[in-house]
């Protein structure tokens, strides 16, 4: 059986594909299966992927229509035929030892590297949380990228069993991905040597990500969902759930600055901030009070 799956999901990527699929196909480790999920492309992504294939057997198309990053990861998964599932966006890369031997864990992380304007600059080596329980990584790292998005991982495909990515958010789909497979895991391993290239932005959150208040409520309630069995599972505090209620205050602003009632008198939200008062400390605590005091 493959060692690995590598699922890419491609949309209007042809400025970028070449360098992801390249540093793939690039691995010493060779036993793998690539998967291109192209996703309504278009632009000539669907050519580039279709070239891939009738040049490496180990690459295989599947096109569909449009809906979102979320499905294109989705059908890539019902396909899946390696132990490992691994995912990589058609922006970013990889160095040619990302792939080495698994061992025997529930979850492997590897590094990452930021991307802006073609300079790589910081951003996690696994190897600083080597040794550490794995509940410790994510109440240390749980707002950071290597815990919000699927890359950067290895899982197992048989203990990702039903998880999909929730294909009606835009926003969260995949820390609810990562949150649920996290829930069935025991032990971790890390490959510091591996490393995974992302290229970031120059948008910001609000211009990239902007919603309105009752997307937001919409998107906090199924985080939460995912959020506490893996809390519970791995003995989590809840106040890691905080930040991701500010993020999502911050991406709303647009809106509820103009009506601030929208946020600060929304019966949801205040359950949010409920669920994660007791865990606070009480700096978080006073910041939050003067917050709604405020309103601002």
């Amino acid at each position: 059986m493959l060692k690995y799956s590598i699922i890419i999901p491609v949309y209007n990527a042809e400025a970028t594909l070449n360098k992801c699929v390249d540093s793939v196909l690039k691995q010493q480790f060779a036993d793998f299966e690539v998967i291109l999920v192209d996703d309504g492309s278009k632009d000539k992504s669907l050519q580039i992927c279709e070239e891939y294939a009738r040049k490496d057997n180990r690459v295989t198309v599947i096109h569909k229509e449009n809906g979102g990053v979320s499905s294109a990861r989705n059908r890539g998964l019902e396909i899946a035929k390696g132990n490992w599932v691994t995912f990589v966006d058609s922006d970013d890369y990889i160095n040619d030892s990302y792939l080495v031997f698994p061992e025997d864990k529930d979850i492997i992380f590897a590094s990452y590297r930021n991307v802006v304007d073609g300079k790589e600059s910081e951003g996690l080596s696994s190897a600083c949380f080597t040794g550490c329980r794995l509940s410790d990584v994510v109440a240390e790292y749980g707002s950071n990228s290597i815990l919000r998005t699927p890359w950067a991982k290895f899982y197992k495909r048989d203990l990702i069993g039903n998880i999909r990515f929730p294909e009606d958010m835009k926003v969260g789909e995949d820390s609810c991905f990562v949150w649920q497979y996290l829930s069935r895991c025991q032990t971790y391993a890390v490959l510091p040597q591996s490393t995974y290239y992302v290229r970031l932005s120059a948008m910001t959150s609000e211009q990239k990500y902007g919603m309105k208040v009752d997307y937001a409520v919409q998107s906090l309630t199924r985080l939460k969902a995912a959020f506490e069995p893996m809390a519970a599972h791995l003995g989590v505090r809840r106040s890691l759930f905080f930040s991701f209620v500010g993020y999502f205050k911050l991406v709303s602003s647009d809106e509820w600055k103009r009506n601030r009632a929208l946020w600060y008198g929304n019966h949801c939200i205040k359950d949010f901030y409920r669920y994660v008062w007791p865990d606070l400390s009480v700096k978080q605590k006073v910041r939050l009070a003067i917050a709604f005091l405020l309103r601002k």
